[in-house]
């Protein structure tokens, strides 16, 4: 047999392990699709948050981190650093009738995965993906299920963070209508919006996304798309269009999961779409971005420029019975929270 030389058989090993490792984000449909702001969680500087996903993952599976989704945002936000605590446990606790007391709705195979230490919370640039979480690698990993509950309870406590952090939490959040937000940023002075008539973003109403402000009489492409994480197989939005001779700020915010729509624009700029949501379509997350030529420059040989993206979602949403949680935004040290809100932060679970 031959044998490796040391330092081989560490790389080995330590590929190994990263191959073995995979991650799961829930709720699932939040995936590939933006959800809503919310100030809870890492929003706050003394706050204590649980979060219950019902059967997440098998018994037995090991969970050695969790990360955590920046919302949409417009702007481009700096890293901070946070003193946080992480502790998680299998739970009986079940969506939609968690207590307000935060100890009733913690398991009896509590572990504190992560003790308290300051982190640093990445930045989050506006153009980014939605598969760029904040992650934080347990020290202590959890074996989920071994009191035979079958939830999960995901408890962070953040008992301080820099002074001017800023951070809004990408979160899933019930309603029976559906809705719209913008992400990213675009590179020229268009830019896009979105009507719903007859229904909030709902099957049966009528959308109409819009670009105003473009260059008048210039063709124009609409991108939609179901996948607002990937433009490719394993490869994280956003496209740059730097690397075919566009200007360095522009970029591709959505993935090419559907046919483009293409338009001329009138003599304002403007060019918009319309079309009715189709029977039965629901908890389906949409983004859009329109392109649109303009006239070639040193800096931008390509002629092409962007908007930002515009994430919808076609409701309802649902949230409970899958998930939910309480939180209190004011006392890392509280023993009760606020339990009465249909809804939960977008995490990602790392598993082995």
């Amino acid at each position: 047999m031959t044998q490796l030389p040391a330092a081989g058989f560490l790389f080995g090993l330590l590929a190994a392990t990263a191959a073995a490792q995979t991650s799961i984000v829930l709720p699932p449909e939040y995936e590939r699709a933006w959800g809503h702001n919310s100030s809870s969680t890492l929003g706050g500087n003394s706050t204590r948050t649980q979060m219950i996903f019902a059967q997440p993952v098998a018994p037995g599976t090991t969970i050695v981190g969790f990360g955590l989704r920046q919302a949409p945002r417009v702007v481009d936000l700096a890293a901070f650093v946070a003193e946080i605590e992480i502790r998680c446990s299998s739970t009986a606790a079940a969506p939609g009738a968690l207590s307000e007391t935060f100890a009733n709705n913690i398991g009896s195979d509590e572990v504190v995965v992560l003790p308290r230490r300051t982190v640093i919370v990445p930045a989050a640039p506006a153009n980014r993906s939605t598969g760029d979480f904040a992650e934080f690698e347990f020290t202590n990993p959890f074996v989920f299920g071994t009191n035979s509950n079958p939830n999960l309870c995901i408890e962070l406590l953040v008992y301080g963070r820099a002074n001017g952090a800023m951070w809004s939490t990408d979160r899933g959040f019930a309603t029976p209508d559906g809705s719209a937000r913008d992400a990213g940023i675009g590179c020229g002075p268009a830019t896009m919006s979105s009507t719903s008539t007859g229904g909030t973003y709902v099957s049966g109403a009528t959308i109409e996304l819009a670009l105003a402000n473009a260059p008048p009489n210039t063709f124009a492409t609409l991108l939609p798309s179901l996948d607002q994480k990937e433009c490719g197989a394993g490869q994280l939005l956003p496209f740059p269009l730097s690397n075919y001779g566009g200007n360095p700020a522009c970029a591709v915010l959505v993935g090419p999961t559907l046919g483009p729509v293409s338009y001329l624009t009138d003599a304002t700029g403007a060019a918009s779409h319309a079309f009715v949501v189709p029977p039965g379509i629901g908890r389906l997350g949409v983004g859009w971005q329109w392109s649109y030529l303009v006239p070639p420059t040193a800096s931008n040989p390509l002629g092409l420029e962007t908007t930002a993206s515009h994430s919808t979602w076609i409701g309802p949403e649902v949230i409970v019975p899958h998930a939910q949680y309480v939180w209190n935004l004011f006392d890392v040290g509280a023993t009760t929270g606020d339990a009465g809100v249909d809804s939960v932060p977008v995490v990602k679970l790392v598993t082995q």
